[in-house]
């Protein structure tokens, strides 16, 4: 199979069919699983549904999850060790922003410095961070 550029000439990034294949799956399933959470949590917070349904929308929003982790996964598994290296370093790049930020924003919060946020800020900037992590790494091996 011939790799397909998907990025400007000078880049290291090529993917193959199914790498671009296995990257849609996880890009919709992501977007599946935030959507998910977001619903979920505003109607919680605004009691729009009956208990047994939240429940059942919270089992629903993990599973989506589950599904988004495995299709990374996939990805993982199937595309070329330059761009596995590339996905690796982003993802200890948005684990370390998420444990470190995360828990100095708390430290602050808890002295009073910040304003205290709900948890799932972490998460966000956790998610805001691979991205820029696959960038860096692309940038830094091409």
């Amino acid at each position: 199979m011939k790799p397909v550029v998907d990025s400007p000439a000078g880049s290291c990034s090529s993917s193959t069919p199914r790498d671009t294949r296995n990257q849609l799956r996880v890009i919709v399933w992501s977007f599946v699983w935030a959507l998910s959470f977001v619903a979920v949590t505003l109607c919680v917070k605004k009691a729009w549904l009956p208990s047994a349904l939240t429940l059942a929308s919270g089992l629903a929003t993990s599973l989506f999850g589950i599904v988004t982790v495995l299709a990374y996964r996939r990805f993982l598994h199937q595309t070329d060790e330059l761009r596995r290296k590339i996905e690796v370093e982003a993802l200890s790049l948005a684990f370390g922003v998420g444990i470190i930020g995360g828990t100095t924003y708390w430290l602050l919060a808890v002295m009073g410095a910040v304003p205290a946020l709900d948890f799932y800020f972490v998460f966000v900037v956790m998610f805001l961070a691979h991205p820029v992590g696959v960038f860096l790494g692309r940038r830094r091996y091409s």
